[in-house]
């Protein structure tokens, strides 16, 4: 398993306290990214977005072997 990060966007549709729900084209529903998998700085920057309910598209870095699994490689 690799240590490197992925940059990534996708639409982000919640914020939880240990994980985010997103969606990803290449599958169907919301798919979970637990918060530790993202970089330190992106993860701080995710508080502060405002989704006002719609989702949000957003570019963030992602652990690379996460990327890869979801499709967003």
């Amino acid at each position: 398993m690799s240590d490197s990060y992925r940059t990534v966007t996708t639409l982000i549709r919640q914020v939880r306290s240990n994980s985010i729900m997103v969606e990803v084209a290449s599958r169907q529903g919301w798919q979970s990214i637990p918060r530790s998998l993202i970089s330190g700085a992106d993860d701080i920057k995710l508080d502060r977005i405002d989704f006002s309910g719609q989702g949000k598209e957003h570019t963030f870095r992602l652990m690379e072997w996460k990327a890869e699994e979801l499709g967003l490689a």
